[in-house]
């Protein structure tokens, strides 16, 4: 679709002219800022006109600008009003497949899910685990909340902010009384690393505190294991120390002491959550305001979901 066909381009121009600043575009429309910028430079080009002069700040509206500024606001408002009519006399049911990181809390999704459905009763909503973006555009789901930012060089996918998260390293008290607790990151290499591997999720490669960075090299042990389950269950029968372990997944064990901070502070780099969907699905309205809804009810969890164990060992989102 091109861009001066598509409803959302015209929906970040209307809001840029208001803002007259892309960052805050972004944060307004909770996008992320390379996606919005893209979209007003894909949209000038398509129209062949600039619609922004970016050489002062903030940026001003080009006369052409000034000038399709109301016929675009008639056209994102017959847009919405087309929608509501649409969706006021079908009573059909509608239906998606969402899927979580298998690590992600489930303690307030359930309520969390019922207070959207409530507002919309038409819609089912059916939980699937793990899926990468690749499963999104395979049509496996289609929505799906990542820990990171997808690749996207082929603008296939629509992504969502949807805040960070951090990790700690962990493991059992037997484990560190039998193989010596650490005390340095020098320390690290005389014990085994459990890291996650994906063919997607990016892959562990160093550990930092603050603005010490340590990078996970050749003099390290590292033990990788393909998903979250494994990890923890390899840490808990004293395995090793897990790097990529998060704190939602394993918030009972460090509660309990079956599983305790290593080297309180260092962490594996952020994991950037999205939520991403298919761009072939921009036209079904539900998807995307499910999706941006979801996206940033998960940007205000995090971290504040997990803060006070962040403090209490001294990892600083």
């Amino acid at each position: 679709m091109r861009p001066k066909e598509n409803l959302i381009s015209w929906k970040v121009f209307l809001k840029t002219a208001r803002t007259l600043n892309v960052s805050r575009t972004a944060i307004e429309l909770d996008m992320d800022l390379k996606t919005v910028s893209r979209m007003v430079k894909e949209l000038e080009t398509d129209l062949g006109v600039l619609l922004f002069d970016r050489t002062v700040r903030p940026f001003k509206l080009t006369e052409v600008a000034i000038r399709l500024l109301p016929e675009a606001e008639n056209l994102i408002q017959c847009s919405e009003k087309l929608n509501k009519t649409a969706e006021s006399i079908s009573n059909r049911p509608q239906s998606l497949s969402l899927s979580l990181p298998v690590n992600m809390t489930r303690g307030d999704l359930f309520p969390l899910l019922s207070s959207y459905t409530d507002k919309h009763p038409n819609l089912q909503i059916h939980l699937i685990n793990d899926c990468d973006h690749r499963h999104i555009l395979d049509g496996e789901t289609d929505i799906a909340m990542l820990p990171y930012l997808p690749d996207n060089n082929d603008d296939s996918l629509l992504v969502f902010d949807a805040g960070f998260s951090y990790n700690m390293l962990l493991a059992t008290p037997s484990y560190l009384k039998q193989h010596g607790v650490p005390y340095s990151t020098n320390d690290l290499k005389s014990h085994n690393l459990i890291l996650r591997y994906s063919r997607i999720y990016p892959t562990t490669t160093f550990i930092e505190h603050g603005q010490n960075r340590v990078f996970l090299n050749e003099e390290f042990k590292l033990l990788y294991l393909g998903d979250a389950f494994s990890c923890r269950e390899a840490a808990l029968s004293g395995q090793g120390i897990a790097i990529d372990l998060s704190v939602a997944f394993c918030k009972e064990d460090i509660s309990s002491g079956r599983l305790i901070p290593v080297l309180p502070g260092f962490h594996r780099p952020v994991w950037n959550m999205t939520v991403a969907m298919r761009k072939s699905d921009e036209h079904k309205k539900y998807l995307i305001d499910f999706a941006s809804w979801f996206a940033k009810k998960q940007k205000q969890a995090y971290p504040q979901r997990w803060k006070p164990i962040y403090e209490k060992y001294g990892v600083q989102p």
